[in-house]
C-alpha cells in the first residue's frame, strides 16, 4: 500500500468520527491491523476494502484514488498517537462466536456494521479418500471384490473436481 492510500484511510476514518478501535470492531479486524493500514505497513485485503468502502459510503475507486491526494509524508506521529495510546497496552479482546441471523432483506440484510456471512459446507474439505478406503474394505470383505473394488480410487480426483466446482458456484 502506498502512503497516499494510507493517508486517505486516515482522513476518511477521522471524517466519519471513528477511532481505530471502533473501526476495527465494525469491520471485524484488530485495531493493530487498522493502524498498520494507516501507516502503510500493510494493505487491507479485498473483503476489507469492500467493507471500508461501504462503511464510508464511497466507491472503491474513491477509496483507493491517489490522484486527488497530494503526495506527502506519512501522517505525523502525534496524529496517530492519540488513537494508539488508548489500546497500546492492552491486547484486543477476542470476540465471541455469534451465529449469523438469517437475512430479512433482499440485499442480505447488510447494514454496514458487520460483514455478510454465508455458512456453506466446503465440499473440498470432506475427506473423500477415507470414504473410498472404507467402501473398498466393505466391498472386499463382504463380497470378495478386492480386484474390481480398487476402481473406487479412480473416483477421488473426480470428486474433488466436482466439489471445487460446487464450492466456486456457491461463492459467487
Amino acid at each position: 500500500m502506498n502512503i497516499q492510500t494510507a493517508n486517505r484511510l486516515v482522513a476518511l476514518r477521522k471524517e466519519r468520527g471513528f477511532s481505530q478501535e471502533e473501526l476495527a470492531a465494525k469491520i471485524g479486524v484488530s485495531r493493530q491491523a487498522v493502524s498498520k493500514w494507516e501507516r502503510a505497513e500493510a494493505s487491507p485485503d479485498t473483503d476489507n476494502l469492500i467493507l471500508l468502502a461501504r462503511l464510508y459510503q464511497v466507491s472503491l475507486d474513491e477509496l483507493l484514488a491517489i490522484s486527488d491526494i497530494p503526495a506527502s509524508s506519512p501522517p505525523p506521529p502525534e496524529a496517530l498517537a492519540e488513537d494508539e495510546a488508548d489500546a497500546a497496552s492492552e491486547p484486543p479482546e477476542p470476540r465471541p462466536f455469534e451465529a449469523p441471523a438469517p437475512p430479512a432483506e433482499p440485499n442480505g440484510g447488510w447494514d454496514g456494521a458487520s460483514p455478510p456471512q454465508r455458512n456453506y459446507l466446503k465440499l473440498t474439505r470432506f475427506p473423500y479418500p477415507v470414504l473410498a478406503v472404507l467402501i473398498y474394505l466393505i466391498l472386499g470383505f463382504s463380497y470378495r471384490w478386492w480386484h474390481p473394488g480398487w476402481l473406487i480410487f479412480f473416483t477421488i480426483p473426480f470428486y474433488y473436481w466436482f466439489a471445487a466446482a460446487v464450492d466456486r458456484s456457491r461463492q459467487g
